[in-house]
């Protein structure tokens, strides 16, 4: 099954933001609380209540970006 193109820019944020909220909360919880035996579902957890905010946040905040980027390269 294909996606049409239109949706080009939420597919990409879909995508983008669940692997860069990955590590980024991956790396906090390690920092936060170690390694302990329930460290998976903890990063989990932190990592599901952050993505809920980042990919919202990444379709409305794109566009802007993409635009200032644009601006600012050659």
């Amino acid at each position: 099954m294909k996606i049409p193109r239109r949706y080009l820019g939420v597919v990409f944020a879909f995508f983008l933001t669940i692997v860069m909220v990955l590590l980024v909360t991956g790396v906090s919880t390690a920092i936060n609380v170690g390694f302990p035996h329930d460290f998976v579902a903890r990063w989990l957890k932190s990592w599901f209540a952050s993505w809920v905010i980042a990919f919202p946040s990444a379709i409305v905040v794109g566009p802007w970006a993409r635009r200032m980027a644009e601006r600012l390269t050659a």
